[in-house]
């Protein structure tokens, strides 16, 4: 759903990570942002259920004021979230990029982040000089093979991510709770978390906008 915030987004996106997912708001046009409220499936349909006043309460809770009161909210849907990976990321002459290759968990946009590095390490292997056929076989193989560990560190740290913080146990969320704070308190692990979760930490080829 699309919401409107009392305060200006600035352009900023906010992800909080609650006991039954992450919640996050994505700046859009006209001071409008696009919600990703996680929630238990048992509790989705009591959620759609809510007049407009009462789902923006319960989303307002567990996001906090700090873009004032949350007002106006659009159209509500719900859909499962389960992850997916494609059997294999190319075929013939063929790529799978995006969700056509993976859905993952809706954390920290690293779905998009992760279809955003297969463009780039497509591109610059498409215009290397010594390309002559962008359908090779051997090409799309060494792309496959390029991409692999990248695709298999996101999917597995999603994933975990997703587990962690839809496990209710006491002694789980106890921990992952003080995990968080000591992420939000030290600058370093935090700088660390976000270079790796920006795709920062490795060497990328750099998206060309012409």
């Amino acid at each position: 759903a699309n919401l409107t915030p009392n305060k200006a987004h600035a352009n900023i996106a906010f992800e909080r990570f609650t006991e039954s997912g992450p919640l996050a708001l994505l700046p859009m046009s006209e001071g409008r942002m696009s919600l990703v409220y996680t929630v238990h499936s048992d509790d989705a349909q009591a959620h759609l259920a809510l007049d407009d006043a009462a789902f923006l309460g319960k989303v307002q809770a567990r996001f906090g004021y700090r873009l004032g009161r949350l007002k106006r909210i659009g159209q509500r849907s719900a859909y499962p979230l389960i992850m997916t990976r494609a059997h294999a990321q190319i075929a013939a002459r063929t790529v799978f990029i995006g969700n056509a290759a993976h859905t993952l968990h809706p954390i920290g946009g690293q779905g998009f982040n992760l279809g955003l590095r297969d463009v780039a390490t497509l591109a610059a292997m498409l215009r290397a000089p010594e390309t002559s056929d962008p359908g090779a076989a051997d090409l799309l193989a060494d792309y496959a093979k390029h991409r692999a560990g990248d695709h298999k560190a996101i999917i597995r740290a999603t994933d975990a991510l997703a587990k962690v913080f839809s496990n209710r146990l006491p002694l789980i969320s106890q921990t992952r709770d003080l995990g968080m704070i000591a992420v939000d308190l030290l600058p370093g692990p935090r700088h660390l978390l976000a270079r790796h979760a920006m795709g920062l930490a490795a060497r990328v080829p750099t998206l060309e906008i012409r």
